[in-house]
């Protein structure tokens, strides 16, 4: 017998036809088996959410913008946007009014200082003045009492003289015209005496209130001329200091918000910003190097650490999931499964969502729900695949119950059905009979 002949006897041999027939079972029952255990959902995609960043400032972007693709494993700090020309009118204006501030205080110090000059001076010719005039009513009361002495001894005499007139008088030697001259003569030097007298205590007075810094001569005040001037320029002394008082706490202000201003625009000049670790950048709407406008999309980052997926189903289903059952997601065209979470449920009727998303989230059909399915964090496939793998499609299990309690249900719907089948069949004979 040849070889063929052999290799056509085996194949038509009972137990070959067998074990075929076997194997085609078993890989029939392999294929089915998921749809018994699991729902399963061809229509899923990756999904994330998208960080938008814009212009604070206009300015033109710096040459440091990452490009589109890049991954970002750890937060850091980038800078962004350097204004070209930043508004410094406001920085003038408080410049100028320090500089004004500045010169009054410095003016009114000088103004100060002047005075201070010139009431030592006054305050020399006060005393030079009143020097003088002390000594000046010494040497006058020195010539009343010289004056007063004399009087004083011609007084003496006079009355001697008068005494003897009298004598002579009364003697019949001399007539009384002539003791009468001599009284006249005594009561005139009398009253010159007591002229003298006052003149010595007016002087007196005089000296002493001119040591105690008042004058009391016809013509003058109480203080000479020097000493007003110098009360005069006390006032203005007051007056000048409270106004550099102000000028200079008006200057310490102006400059701490020259200060402010100053940091303020070092801050609008040089913008940057914080990079979000575990993000990808998902677009560039601008080049590195152009003019933004403020407010204008620069950069869209997708977070890589809070991917998800939506799945559309039957909305009959909707009771059947419940947050945070597992649901079990393959990426097409690779051979590993990983569970996830289901995150949220949501009808037909329910809105569209208005977030930020990577990719585009279709309204769900007519009685049908969406199921948003969270996916672990796996920073190395994040690194590994590009864009995280945000839009791959994906194939999506959530499980049923256990196979047997699947053929329970099954024999019991098919026993449900016998028995009714029996009871139409029981109704039928008793209405035919």
């Amino acid at each position: 017998m040849s070889r063929a002949d052999h290799l056509q006897q085996f194949v038509r041999s009972r137990w070959v036809r067998l074990a075929l027939a076997g194997g085609l079972i078993a890989t029939s029952a392999w294929a089915f088996l998921p749809y018994v255990n699991y729902r399963i959902a061809n229509s899923a995609f990756v999904n994330a959410e998208l960080v938008r960043v814009a212009a604070p400032i206009a300015g033109q972007l710096t040459l440091e913008l990452p490009r589109k693709g890049d991954f970002i494993g750890q937060s850091a700090a980038l800078p962004l946007i350097e204004a070209r020309a930043p508004d410094q009118r406001h920085l003038l204006e408080l410049r100028g009014q320090h500089t004004v501030a500045a010169e009054r205080a410095n003016l009114a110090r000088k103004q100060l200082s002047e005075i201070d000059a010139t009431d030592r001076e006054l305050a020399d010719r006060t005393i030079i003045h009143r020097n003088g005039m002390i000594a000046r009513l010494g040497h006058e009361l020195d010539e009343a009492r010289a004056e007063k002495t004399g009087c004083s001894a011609e007084l003496a005499l006079r009355r001697d003289v008068g005494s003897r007139m009298e004598q002579l008088v009364k003697g019949g030697t001399a007539t009384p015209i002539k003791s009468s001259e001599a009284l006249a003569i005594f009561e005139a030097t009398s009253a010159r005496c007591e002229i003298a007298s006052a003149k010595v205590k007016r002087l007196e007075v005089e000296l002493k209130s001119a040591q105690d810094g008042v004058f009391l001569r016809d013509g003058v005040n109480d203080v000479p001329y020097s000493q007003q001037q110098r009360e005069r320029l006390l006032l203005r002394r007051q007056e000048l200091e409270v106004r550099a008082l102000e000028e200079s706490l008006q200057s310490s202000q102006v400059a701490t918000a020259v200060a402010e201003e100053r940091d303020r625009l070092a801050r609008v000049s040089h913008s940057a910003v914080s990079l979000p670790a575990g993000h990808v950048v998902w677009s560039v709407a601008a080049s590195p190097g152009s003019t933004v406008a403020e407010g204008q999309t620069v950069l869209d980052l997708a977070a890589c650490q809070n991917r998800f997926m939506t799945v559309e189903l039957p909305e009959r289903d909707f009771e059947k999931f419940r947050t945070g059952a597992p649901a079990y997601v393959r990426l097409v065209g690779s051979d590993d499964w990983t569970e996830g979470q289901i995150r949220q449920v949501r009808g037909s009727a329910a809105r569209t969502d208005d977030r930020l998303l990577a990719a585009q989230v279709k309204r769900p059909d007519a009685n049908s729900i969406t199921v948003e399915i969270g996916l672990p964090d796996t920073d190395a496939e994040a690194n590994r695949n590009s864009f995280c793998n945000i839009g791959r499609l994906d194939e999506v299990r959530f499980q049923r119950r256990s196979a047997l309690a699947f053929f329970a249900s099954l024999g019991q719907a098919l026993s449900r059905m016998v028995g009714y089948e029996r009871r139409q069949v029981a109704a039928v004979r008793d209405t035919g009979h």
